[in-house]
């Protein structure tokens, strides 16, 4: 042993770890399942938030594609709507001749145009009207409906605001 140094000499001593009698350490396996069971589960977690993330996001664009499609829907309907209400409006000014009209009301049944000191009572029936309370309206189906719509909005736009 002597080489004038306190140097270990790598020949003598065994591969590996050593315990105090020389004999190779083990390796905690406990610790390392317990490491390896943590790592996964952080992982399955980190995979869950990130399925869930994209599905909100992918849920939000196809309603908002959604919606956009029924809103032209919709316009086209009311433009064709409007065309068809102006052509009849049209054409029922060009059906009604008011000369025609004041001719067969004084010919056929004999009425006559009222003097200007002659007054003219005209009798309206209202039976058209609706009357609804608030509670109707306020139902239980509609705030627990409203409520929901609510949620929604709120969820949706937290989600939207942590992507921007």
């Amino acid at each position: 042993m002597g080489y004038g140094n306190l140097a270990y000499k790598l020949d003598n001593e065994p591969v590996g770890r050593t315990g105090r009698q020389g004999k190779p350490a083990a390796k905690p396996k406990k610790a390392a399942a317990a490491r390896k069971s943590k790592l996964n589960l952080k992982l399955i977690f980190l995979v869950v938030l990130v399925s869930v993330s994209a599905y909100f996001m992918i849920s939000k664009n196809v309603m908002v594609y959604e919606t956009e499609q029924e809103i032209e829907s919709l316009q086209k309907q009311l433009a064709d709507l409007e065309s068809y209400t102006s052509q009849k409006v049209f054409e029922l000014e060009q059906s009604v001749d008011l000369a025609t009209v004041e001719e067969i009301a004084t010919t056929r049944l004999n009425m006559q145009r009222p003097e200007k000191y002659q007054t003219v009572y005209v009798n309206i029936k209202q039976d058209d009207v609706t009357e609804v309370n608030a509670s109707q309206v306020e139902g239980v189906k509609n705030s627990v409906s409203n409520a929901a719509d609510s949620l929604k909005r709120n969820l949706l736009g937290i989600f939207n605001m942590s992507w921007k």
